[in-house]
């Protein structure tokens, strides 16, 4: 089966990783590690740049755990991370979360958030 991690190139994203690619060594399943950037990348700074994919790579190359890395754009983060999870037949997804001000919640969405209500796959939140 197949671990999918909603990855940024943060402290987040990667607590959201390493308990995915620990899972994953356990269940002796693979990673989708699904990067999504909602402008063009290069401006992004959710973007994974080539340096944070090659030191994932690295990592679980020498771990030897399965992995795809996948770097999309969408306009709304938590469908696309939703629809290539799906699209992979994963069995779990992981979120890296951060705490949210009580005004925070109210103004603003959380990509998290949003995820864990719409998933109909069993998602873990997982922080740094």
């Amino acid at each position: 089966m197949t671990i999918a991690v909603a990855y940024r190139p943060d402290e987040f994203g990667q607590a959201a990783l390493d308990w995915a690619a620990s899972e994953a060594r356990a269940r002796n399943d693979s990673l989708l590690i699904i990067n999504v950037s909602r402008a063009e990348p290069r401006l992004d700074t959710g973007h994974a740049r080539g340096t944070h994919v090659q030191a994932i790579t690295e990592a679980l190359d020498a771990d030897n755990v399965g992995y795809e890395v996948r770097q999309v754009v969408g306009e709304n983060i938590s469908e696309t991370v939703l629809f290539e999870a799906e699209q992979a037949g994963a069995s779990l997804i992981a979120i890296g979360v951060r705490p949210r001000s009580p005004v925070g919640k109210v103004l603003l969405g959380s990509v998290a958030q949003s995820i864990l209500l719409d998933s109909t796959i069993p998602v873990v939140a997982v922080k740094p």
